[in-house]
């Protein structure tokens, strides 16, 4: 859609991450004309679809010089996964992701784990593997629970947390030796089990500058209570409090230490990182990192944000960002996601939608994940089929319209969390250090 800026700007994916991002760049004044590979129904209005193969470098470069696109936009961890971004970059058109090299911090579990290590970076201990009979040898010697990870990216179903040894060799003989999650479950690793509240930690990187995003706090678990499978995520809001001191230590041992990590390794990191913590008693813990925006953490991040994305992204891009937070509204946002019957296992999809034309309100908006439009209405096409947000002055007041919200929306089967952010979010205190006897 042509406006009157002047930025030409491809958006890579399809989901509700993406519905979000389209949505938010939409609103720039430096927004000429924004195109989607593959995009969505939900991005009509908002972004030009286009077929263009957004795993192949070489189509999406070739588009990029055929429309004169000024910046590409990498929504999800597979196009970055397959090079695109070493590709745009070599070709001279910016791009807002990391190189494949720098990536690995997403699609390879072991080397996070060795970046994690070399950096000094706080995570929980752990071993890899590579071959499924000294893994499951190892396991006679290991505590339980135990959390059994496949190394590669699989979907959400590649981590297990097992009680004991025969459910830690099960998931080992299901990702090595059966290979249900094809060549990702190829190495696996062993990771202590950790508690505590989990806090998503997500930053916009030039390569040597970040700047901050609201925290946020996602819910995988499928059912209330945290009970169930995991999935992609069942819903998020933001910001979370956090008590200062441990914001600080947060901010100085994990995301200043991975993005001064990268740079030292000569990895060229131009995106957003996002870190997986986990807020244990012995302080924050790194469970994992993402090479993009969370999903369904952007739907609950994004609206609270004041500034430019589009000049925020060109910033990281073209290495020349400015250090300090993200400028917000200081409002709070939640967003609850819907789900298909059958999800995560096996969704049952093409379900008509209802209730999706009464939502008037300005501080509600639903992002698509998986839906299409059939014969004049909208159907499931997903297991995640959108996210309804929420935005207002307090943090109850938006978990309430989302809520409200989510009451008026239909399709047979449909799934979602009645608990996300059921307990008030307050701020989480620092550990406090142990006395010395001295004064």
């Amino acid at each position: 859609m042509v406006r009157s800026g002047s930025w030409r700007v491809l958006l890579l994916g399809a989901g509700g991450r993406e519905h979000a991002l389209a949505w938010k760049l939409y609103s720039s004044p430096s927004l000429g004309r924004l195109f989607c590979a593959p995009g969505s129904d939900a991005m009509d209005g908002l972004a030009e679809r286009v077929k263009v193969d957004m795993l192949d470098p070489a189509a999406v470069l070739a588009f990029c010089r055929e429309k004169g696109v000024d910046l590409v936009v990498v929504g999800p961890e597979a196009p970055l996964e397959a090079g695109v971004a070493d590709g745009l970059r070599a070709g001279r058109v910016r791009v807002f992701g990391p190189d494949k090299d720098a990536a690995r911090l997403e699609t390879s579990k072991s080397f996070a784990k060795d970046f994690m290590a070399r950096h000094r970076i706080p995570t929980a201990k752990h071993q890899v593997f590579s071959d499924a009979a000294l893994a499951k040898a190892a396991l006679r010697s290991s505590r339980f629970p135990l959390v059994v990870k496949a190394d590669g990216l699989a979907q959400g179903k590649g981590v297990r947390v097992c009680a004991d040894s025969a459910e830690a060799s099960a998931a080992v003989t299901d990702f090595m030796e059966k290979r249900m999650l094809g060549d990702a479950g190829g190495t696996v690793v062993f990771e202590e089990r950790l508690k505590g509240p989990e806090l998503s930690v997500m930053a916009l990187v030039d390569g040597r500058t970040y700047k901050l995003l609201p925290f946020a706090r996602d819910h995988k678990r499928l059912s209330d209570g945290d009970a169930g499978p995991n999935t992609g995520g069942m819903g998020a809001f933001s910001p979370v409090p956090v008590a200062p001191a441990l914001a600080r230590k947060i901010e100085n041992e994990v995301l200043a230490r991975a993005v001064e990590g990268l740079r030292k390794d000569g990895l060229d990191y131009r995106g957003v990182l996002y870190a997986g913590l986990m807020l244990t008693s012995d302080g924050p813990k790194t469970l994992e990192f993402n090479c993009r925006f969370g999903d369904p953490e952007a739907q609950a991040v994004l609206p609270l944000v004041e500034e430019d994305l589009l000049e925020l992204f060109l910033a990281c891009a073209g290495a020349n960002l400015s250090p300090g937070p993200v400028k917000t509204s200081g409002k709070s946002c939640v967003c609850v996601v819907l789900a298909s019957p059958g999800y995560p296992e096996k969704p049952q999809t093409d379900r008509p939608i209802t209730g999706l034309e009464l939502l008037r309100d300005s501080g509600l908006k639903v992002f698509h994940s998986g839906t299409a439009r059939s014969a004049g209405r909208w159907v499931t096409k997903g297991g995640r089929v959108m996210g309804v947000t929420a935005l207002e002055g307090d943090f109850a007041a938006a978990r309430l319209k989302a809520y409200a919200a989510v009451d008026g929306i239909k399709f047979k089967g449909m799934q979602f969390r009645k608990d996300i952010g059921a307990s008030k979010p307050r701020a989480v205190p620092a550990k406090k250090p142990a006395p010395t006897g001295k004064r």
